[in-house]
Order: C-alpha cells, then sequence, then structure tokens
C-alpha cells in the first residue's frame, strides 16, 4: 500500500472515531442501495441524517472522476448529504544529498547523549536530541513493517503511517502529537515552561522502548 493511501485508511478511522463521539452510527466502507457497485469510506447517520463521506488525496481523486458524479446523486436524496475530506500528499523536506537514516546503535546513543545534556542543565538541547532519535526510530520501525521510509517527510506524516501500522497505539500517538508541539516551539526559537525534564525522560524512554523492536 502507497503511503498516500495509509494516509488516506487512517484519516477515515479518525474521522469515523470523531463522528462516533458525536453519537452518529458509523459505517465503513459502505455500500449504497442505489449505488450497488460503489463502497463509500464512510457513511454516518443521526437523526435522519445520512452523511456519505469520501477522504481522498488530489491524486486518488484525480484516478476517479466520477466523484463528482456521486456528490450530485447524494446531494439529490432527501436528508443525505456528501462530504470530501482531502489528504495532504505526503510532503517531502529538503535534505542534503548523501543524507541517511541513523541505525540501532546511533539512535541509542543518541538518547545517551540527550541523558547526559538533561543531566547538565541543558534541556533543549537534550529535548531536540531525543525528539530526533525519537524520529529515526519510528522511521526504522515504519521500514521494518514494510511501509515507506524513502526521504525525509514531515513528522505528522511519520506518526500517522507508524500509527495506522501498528507501530504507535493511539494513547503512544496522542501523546507523540503533544511533544511535538512543544518540539516545534523549541525547534524554531521559543520557550515554554512545560518542556520539564519529566517531559523529556518520558521521551527518552520512549525512544529506549521503540529501539528495542527495532531488529539488531
Amino acid at each position: 500500500m502507497e503511503s498516500a493511501t495509509n494516509t488516506e485508511y487512517f484519516l477515515v478511522r479518525k474521522t469515523a472515531e470523531e463522528y462516533r463521539n458525536k453519537g452518529y452510527e458509523v459505517s465503513l466502507e459502505a455500500t449504497l442501495d442505489f449505488l450497488p457497485d460503489f463502497r463509500a469510506d464512510l457513511v454516518v447517520r443521526r437523526d435522519g441524517e445520512t452523511k456519505v463521506i469520501e477522504v481522498k488525496s488530489r491524486s486518488s481523486l484525480a484516478a476517479n472522476p466520477k466523484i463528482r458524479e456521486l456528490a450530485e446523486i447524494v446531494e439529490s436524496k432527501p436528508g443525505w448529504s456528501f462530504e470530501l475530506i482531502l489528504v495532504a500528499e505526503p510532503e517531502k523536506l529538503e535534505s542534503p544529498e548523501g543524507e541517511r537514516p541513523l541505525e540501532r546503535g546511533h539512535i541509542l546513543q543518541r538518547i545517551e547523549e540527550a541523558e547526559h545534556l538533561l543531566a547538565a542543565g541543558h534541556s533543549d538541547a537534550a529535548f531536540l536530541l531525543a525528539w530526533a532519535a525519537c524520529e529515526a526510530a519510528i522511521r526504522m520501525l515504519i521500514a521494518e513493517h514494510g511501509g515507506s521510509g524513502n526521504g525525509i517527510t514531515t513528522t505528522n506524516h511519520l506518526v500517522n503511517q507508524a500509527t495506522y501500522l501498528g507501530i504507535l497505539s493511539r494513547e503512544e500517538y496522542r501523546h507523540l502529537a503533544r511533544v511535538q508541539k512543544y518540539r516545534n516551539a523549541v525547534a524554531h526559537g521559543y520557550s515554554h515552561d512545560d518542556v520539564s525534564e519529566g517531559l523529556i525522560s518520558d521521551l527518552v524512554e520512549s525512544v529506549r522502548r521503540m529501539a528495542t523492536e527495532i531488529d539488531a
């Protein structure tokens, strides 16, 4: 499965969870009586309202020109509506030629260095080094699970793909999403009181756990 499709899959599940939390009845890959050859990504129902939701990247949308026709058919039915959620394509970040991913030993070395920096009172440097080790560990695990690890992509895409592949649990996903906000602040020249020793130590332990799952 291509990485864009992985991202679509993840966003479908995330959207389904959001609608369930709002009290909707949710069906995934649902067939429609009036379009028997079509499977909708999501169909949600509540209080007589039915919504058909398609989650597509721009490349997937271009390959399926009948989406507009589908939307018109759905919208023509009383009580029905159609929603298209566009998924951003995985953004490749610019990097110098010859870059290569860290290996398991280098990841373990990075988190040891992060711990030394933290003990010496250099919390921001420790945080950024631990985060770099975290992304490297996730990238290695994605490759071992058959995912795409070509090129440096945004953190969001990396974490989403890891969650889709079952490398990260939903709880771990939410935790890393929170930690990433602090990483963004520190990396771009801001400070925050919540970037504590505890936050950094928790990140280090998460990376150490992931490193144990990487094939030596």
